[in-house]
């Protein structure tokens, strides 16, 4: 399982040592995670995404990279938008691309309680 799976901190690297590999003076902006501690992404489709940003970044023109990850069914797949911008800001190229994320389940945080109420929403 460890080579499936890389840990969110080492996919931020990844994702900036990508936007940076051709040029060094590009920007590379990651938004969409803030707010996630821990993760697990998919090795595969993080590959993926580091040959979307070196295709993106051929280009010349392009002086910032910016990659946006959106929930697209919340607690497992996300859609990752990679945007090339040029000088002038506006927009070169965009890929999207599907992540699979892994965050730990409530029960991780609750696990040593003694009574556990759950006031959560049913949808049934």
């Amino acid at each position: 399982m460890k080579f499936m799976h890389t840990k969110l901190p080492d996919f931020k690297k990844k994702v900036i040592e990508a936007g940076k590999k051709l040029r060094s003076e590009t920007e590379v902006e990651l938004v969409g995670l803030e707010n996630m501690e821990s993760a697990k992404l998919a090795s595969l489709r993080v590959g993926r995404i580091e040959e979307e940003i070196l295709e993106i970044t051929q280009d010349p023109n392009v002086a910032k990279v910016e990659v946006t990850v959106l929930p697209q069914i919340p607690e497992t797949i996300h859609t990752v938008v990679i945007k090339g911008v040029q000088k002038d800001g506006t927009s070169k190229k965009t890929i999207l691309e599907s992540m699979f994320i892994t965050t730990p389940a409530p029960e991780c945080y609750y696990h040593d309680s003694e009574v556990v109420d759950d006031r959560r929403v049913a949808y049934d």
